[in-house]
């Protein structure tokens, strides 16, 4: 069951079965998760308790030892990065997509250089801090993309 958790729900399971051990399943998983975000229409307090959630989640499945190589099956903490990104403007497109590509190509390149030294940490936090930094990045920008769309629309 934690694998099941960890892997994103499955989404990292499945990829690896696919892909093998390939990259991808790390940018899948939080894109699925921000399709539902959309479609779902969820309000801030909502993503907010289901960014709590999933950092419950991911605290109680990932263990240390999974993650020590920061294996690609391991995709929670890319659910869990971009959940955070959704804070900024629920169910909007816009700003959830410019959210999801600052924080995917952030996460992806470790820039800047606060998100490559959040990997530094042991174990199971090296693997989530990384990809929360690469959130706060996304939500400053889908929070940026927001505003400007509340003045021009």
């Amino acid at each position: 069951m934690k694998r099941f958790l960890a892997s994103g729900f499955g989404v990292g399971l499945v990829w690896q079965n696919i892909f093998g051990n390939k990259k991808g399943g790390g940018t899948l998983a939080p894109l699925i998760f921000t399709v539902l975000v959309y479609f779902l229409n969820l309000n801030v307090l909502e993503l907010s308790i289901v960014f709590v959630s999933l950092l419950l989640i991911y605290f109680y499945s990932v263990e240390d030892y999974f993650a020590d190589d920061d294996p690609s099956w391991i995709t929670l903490d890319e659910i869990v990065g971009m959940s955070l990104v959704t804070l900024a403007s629920p169910s909007e497109m816009l700003p959830l997509i410019a959210g999801f590509l600052v924080f995917r190509a952030s996460d992806i390149l470790k820039q800047p250089k606060f998100v490559s030294q959040l990997e530094d940490y042991p174990g199971k936090l090296g693997v989530l801090y990384d990809d929360l930094g690469a959130g706060l990045l996304g939500l400053l920008s889908a929070t940026i993309v927001h505003q400007v769309s509340l003045l021009t629309l």
